[in-house]
C-alpha cells in the first residue's frame, strides 16, 4: 500500500507532537482504516527499531552470515544457508532503508497479499466477568464490565484497562476478563498497572480487571510476550500449567499451548524466576536466557539463546535461526489455519534457517521452505502434504 508525502507527515505529527494538533482534524483524518493502519505501522517499527545503532546492525548481520556461509559444510548444506541469508539479509536491509528513507515505504516491508491488521483483529474475543462476548476490532469502543467503565479498545494501543474504574468504590470483588486470540490472529492488552502484553495466535490471557493490594496475577494458556510495569511492592505472576513465572518488573516471552510438551519462557531484560510446580524447582533467568519446561519429566533446562527467534511474532515476522521443520510447521499452522500431513515423517527432523515476514502468502512461504530444505509440499485446501525430494 502507498501512502502520500502529505499523509505520512501528518501521522508523524500524530506520534510526535498530537498536544499541538486539532482534535477535529486529527478525527476526520483517523475516520479513514488506511489513515488507522499507517498509524499501527509507524508504532509497530518504531517499537522494534528506536534503539537500534544500524550502521553496527548491518556490519554484524553481514559478518555472521559469511561465516555461517563460510563452514565446511556439504554442498547442499551450504546451497540452504545461502539462500536463507539471502532472505534474512534482504528483511535487514529493507529495515534500513525503511528506517531512513524520508517516505517510509511500507510496502517494503509489508509486500504481500494479505492484509496483516486486518488478518490479526479477526475474531478476536473479549470474555466480560458476566459471562459476556464482545468481539474487538480495534474501533475505539468503550466497553463497561459489571460496574466497572473506562476499559477501551483503542484503535493502536489495543486493549487499555488503565482508566478502569468501578462505579461502586464500596466493591472490592476482583473481577477477571479473558481475552482470546484466534489462529492467524494476534492482539496488544495493557493492564490496569500499565504491564502491556502481546498474545499470539491461538492464546488466551484471564486477568483481573483491576488489580488489587496483594500479587498481580494473570493466567496464559498459549504465548505471550509482557513488559511489566515495575512494582517493588507487587510481585507480577504468570501462572502456565504445572508452572508459573514471576517478575518485579521486565521484559519477556512465554510459549505455553496446550498440544505442546514444553513450556519456553524467554528473558529479554531484567530477572524472572521460573518455577515448576510438579518439582517443585526454581531457576532464575538473566537476559538472553532461556527455560525450557519438559512437562513429561517435569525437569527444567537453562539455556542462552537468540531472542530474537522467540519474540519477532510480536514485529509480524518468523525468525528461524535453527528450527526443525516439525516445530517451523507447528507455527505456521497456527497462523495460516492449516492441517499439516507428514508422509515422510523423519523430514520433522529436517533443519531450518530463515526469516519471514507473517503478512506472506502461504505459498510464497511454503516456496522458501522448500527451496532451503529437502521437502515438497503438496497444497490441497487447507491440507498440506510434506515429502522429501527425491534424489
Amino acid at each position: 500500500m502507498k501512502y502520500s508525502e502529505k499523509d505520512i507527515e501528518f501521522a508523524n505529527q500524530i506520534l510526535t507532537r498530537r498536544n499541538e494538533l486539532d482534535n477535529g482534524l486529527v478525527e476526520a483524518w483517523m475516520s479513514d482504516p488506511e489513515h488507522v493502519e499507517m498509524l499501527r505501522e509507524f508504532v509497530a517499527i518504531r517499537e522494534e527499531y528506536t534503539n537500534w545503532n544500524f550502521e553496527v546492525v548491518k556490519g554484524e548481520e553481514r559478518e555472521r552470515l559469511h561465516q555461517a556461509i563460510s563452514r565446511k559444510k556439504k554442498r547442499q548444506l551450504v546451497t540452504r544457508w545461502s539462500v536463507a541469508a539471502s532472505v534474512v539479509l534482504c528483511v535487514a536491509l529493507s529495515v534500513l532503508y525503511l528506517w531512513n528513507d524520508s517516505y517510509w515505504a511500507f510496502e517494503q516491508k509489508f509486500p504481500q497479499q494479505v492484509n496483516l491488521t486486518q488478518h490479526k483483529m479477526a475474531n478476536v474475543e473479549l470474555i466480560l466477568a458476566d459471562g459476556k462476548r464482545v468481539l474487538l476490532d480495534g474501533s475505539g469502543q468503550q466497553i463497561q464490565d459489571h460496574g466497572v467503565s473506562g476499559i477501551k479498545d483503542d484503535s493502536l494501543q489495543g486493549l487499555t484497562y488503565v482508566q478502569a474504574k468501578a462505579l461502586d468504590k464500596n466493591v472490592t470483588e476482583v473481577l477477571y476478563n479473558t481475552l482470546k486470540v484466534p489462529t492467524g490472529g494476534f492482539y496488544q492488552l495493557e493492564l490496569s498497572d500499565g504491564t502491556r502484553v502481546w498474545l499470539n495466535a491461538e492464546s488466551e490471557l484471564r486477568f483481573p480487571v483491576q488489580f488489587g493490594v496483594g500479587k498481580r496475577e494473570v493466567y496464559l494458556r498459549g504465548e505471550a510476550y509482557f513488559d511489566v510495569r515495575k512494582d517493588t511492592s507487587r510481585r507480577f505472576v504468570v501462572h502456565l500449567r504445572e508452572s508459573n513465572v514471576t517478575v518485579l518488573g521486565t521484559s519477556f516471552n512465554v510459549k505455553a499451548y496446550g498440544d505442546e510438551d514444553y513450556i519456553y519462557t524467554t528473558l529479554v531484560e531484567g530477572q524472572v524466576r521460573f518455577t515448576s510446580e510438579k518439582e517443585h524447582e526454581e531457576v532464575t533467568l538473566r537476559p538472553g536466557m532461556q527455560s525450557v519446561l519438559n512437562l513429561k519429566s517435569g525437569k527444567t533446562e537453562l539455556k542462552e539463546v537468540e531472542v530474537e527467534q522467540f519474540t519477532a511474532w510480536r514485529q509480524g515476522r518468523f525468525v528461524f535461526p535453527s528450527t526443525t521443520l516439525g516445530d517451523l510447521m507447528c507455527q505456521l499452522k497456527r497462523w495460516y489455519d492449516i492441517d499439516v500431513v507428514y508422509l515422510a515423517p523423519e523430514a520433522k527432523g529436517y533443519e531450518f534457517r530463515g526469516a519471514i515476514n507473517r503478512d506472506m502468502d502461504l505459498k510464497n512461504v511454503l516456496a522458501i521452505v522448500e527451496k532451503t530444505s529437502n521437502v515438497i509440499f503438496d497444497i490441497n485446501g487447507r491440507t498440506i502434504k510434506v515429502t522429501i525430494k527425491s534424489k
